[in-house]
């Protein structure tokens, strides 16, 4: 096989595959953008089969009777005293906050979902501290509730420090949950704009790689074959092959006076020159 017929084939080869691996990515493709729509559709409707969640869990129990949810919510409060109790116990005779007690604390941490609880107390802790130092710095610091004598309105409570603090906390801490969910929806909804914008470059990445090397194995393809150094699909290549007519010299007798090989049209030998005739 000769060099040109060599080329030819690879590149007939390389056409074809190239042709497969294009398929392959378009229908890759096709499921990515079948796939983003499905997701996008789901986006858009709000109503989703109901399973058995924490949810649902919280509605089986208050579905319950009185007395069978009054016991749940017991076990629930017993095991987050057992949790928190003596933490909660610390923080407010450290601090000495008087308008919060622990049943209420226990309470919040009941209603707040469960991977804030640990969150929320650790930071209870944190949050009055720095505040205490804060108002001390600034000589704004009120030990224990006060009562303010006024001829108006009777006397009035001027709330210690810690305890402002304490119910500044438990309303930030609960803005920041609602603010995390809205946070959870937007990234939610920022992933799979993320996730199109990579599909889509994907899909361009592809083309600009693909499309200009099957392009050039198509040039290079037709070009062999105006040139005749590929057959076309289906043929079979011609071979010129030259007949040499050629007629055999085979001895078939001896010369009878030296034995050497004669053939029928010898009138002489050619050896020793005795008549065959």
């Amino acid at each position: 096989m000769s060099n040109q017929e060599l080329v030819g084939g690879v590149s007939t080869k390389m056409f074809s595959l190239g042709k497969w691996l294009s398929l392959i990515f378009a229908i890759l493709a096709l499921l990515a953008v079948i796939f983003v729509a499905i997701e996008l559709l789901t986006l858009g409707s709000s109503f989703k089969t109901p399973s058995f969640d924490t949810q649902a869990r919280q509605t089986m129990i208050g579905s319950l009777t009185t007395q069978q949810s009054n016991v749940a919510q017991q076990k629930e409060q017993l095991k987050l005293s057992r949790d928190y109790g003596s933490r909660v116990i610390s923080i407010i005779s450290k601090y000495g906050i008087q308008d919060v007690k622990m049943n209420q604390i226990i309470h919040l941490l009941l209603q707040m979902p469960p991977e804030y609880r640990h969150d929320f107390v650790s930071g209870w802790s944190d949050y009055v501290r720095d505040g205490i130092d804060y108002a001390k710095k600034n000589g704004v610091y009120q030990a224990q509730n006060t009562s303010i004598a006024n001829s108006f309105l009777g006397a009035s409570v001027s709330e210690g420090t810690a305890d402002i603090l304490t119910q500044q906390y438990i309303n930030e801490f609960s803005n920041a949950i609602e603010a995390s969910k809205t946070k959870k929806r937007e990234d939610h909804f920022r992933r799979l704009s993320l996730f199109a914008f990579i599909v889509s470059a994907v899909i361009v990445f592809i083309l600009a790689m693909v499309l200009p090397v099957l392009v050039q194995i198509e040039k290079n393809t037709r070009s062999l074959f105006q040139l005749g150094l590929v057959a076309p699909t289906g043929a079979t290549p011609v071979t010129n092959t030259s007949v040499i007519a050629k007629t055999p010299q085979v001895p078939n007798n001896l010369c009878p006076k030296c034995h050497a090989p004669v053939t029928d049209d010898d009138v002489f030998c050619g050896n020793c020159g005795a008549d065959l005739r």
